[in-house]
């Protein structure tokens, strides 16, 4: 029943990955077996939402399984960890503006502006983990003496369950992991090392096949922060996408804006022509430009076609 196996969905996404599988079967089995000694074998969605709604909200039933004590309230979990994502993005775009202000100041250059772009996510990581500490202990404490009145929990009804996709693959959480990595990397490398670009044009030449055009370093400088900021918000979709386990509709429009800002600047580095030295061959970077603005409109076009189809099969 597809009520049934949203709540499930709901529940597996606040459970540990390595017990999500066995739990989930678990639940399902007591869940048919509640119904079935309370309405029998012929049933409808209105029964099995009142079985689900005396199970509890999906917080509450994935703490009943999970073998350690909580510190913080199951109730509160999710309002803690979305305060964290929250300042983390708040930290990285304060410390980055102040970046920007004193590098459009002082024109750094060298080993000065790599120094000042990793004091950028030093000061982000140092700062925040003093925040989360600072955070954590009061949610502690809101946990210990407040718990029994302070439940974000409370208005959770079966009916917030409609918004569950089960047609959707989700990425998993070592893809979303592997993206935030690679991302993060690419932010370091290229703030830090752009002429790599040129580095990986030699060695491909050494293979014997000629370049049919080659970067001009001075001017990809240009797009570093824009690039900078899509990954940053690449990063920031796929920690709430790991956090919140599923693509709320919200949620999906912020990737298609992503993903066609993205397709956007592709396109736009593609045909710069100021961007290349002697452009007489796709064979290049211009490949890699070619497959982003592809996977993108593919991934826009596929998005917008499963929502359509949602839609009138709903």
């Amino acid at each position: 029943m597809k009520i049934v196996e949203q709540y499930l969905r709901a529940v597996g996404y606040k459970l540990p990955w390595k017990s999500r599988k066995d739990i989930t079967e678990e639940l399902r089995s007591l869940l048919m077996d509640q119904i079935e000694a309370d309405f029998g074998t012929d049933i409808g969605e209105k029964e099995a939402k009142k079985i689900i709604t005396n199970f509890g909200s999906p917080s509450k039933v994935a703490a009943r399984y999970k073998k350690s004590k909580q510190v913080i309230s199951p109730g509160l979990t999710d309002l803690y960890l979305m305060i964290i994502v929250i300042m983390a993005g708040g930290m990285f775009i304060a410390f980055t503006t102040v970046f920007v202000v004193e590098a459009l100041q002082d024109l750094p250059e060298g080993r000065e502006l790599a120094k000042q772009i990793f004091q950028v996510f030093s000061n982000t990581l140092g700062t925040w983990i003093g925040g989360v500490g600072g955070l954590t202990l009061i949610f502690i404490v809101l946990t210990r003496f407040f718990s029994g009145s302070i439940d974000t929990d409370e208005k959770w009804t079966v009916e917030d369950l409609k918004d569950i996709r089960l047609d959707e693959k989700l990425e998993s959480t070592a893809e979303s992991i592997f993206s935030i990595v690679f991302l993060f990397i690419l932010i370091i490398l290229m703030n830090l090392y752009p002429s790599i670009i040129t580095l990986g044009e030699n060695l491909f030449s050494r293979t014997g096949f000629a370049l049919g055009h080659r970067v001009i370093i001075e001017v990809f400088r240009s797009y570093i922060g824009l690039l900078t900021l899509l990954w940053t918000l690449g990063i920031v979709f796929r920690v709430i996408v790991l956090y919140k386990g599923e693509k709320f509709n919200w949620l999906k429009f912020f990737e298609f804006g992503l993903s066609a800002a993205v397709a956007l600047l592709a396109g736009s580095m593609l045909f710069n022509h100021r961007l290349y030295y002697y452009e007489q061959g796709w064979i290049g970077f211009k490949v890699i430009l070619v497959i982003v603005l592809v996977v993108n409109l593919v991934e826009i076009g596929s998005g917008l076609f499963r929502m359509v189809r949602n839609k009138v099969v709903e």
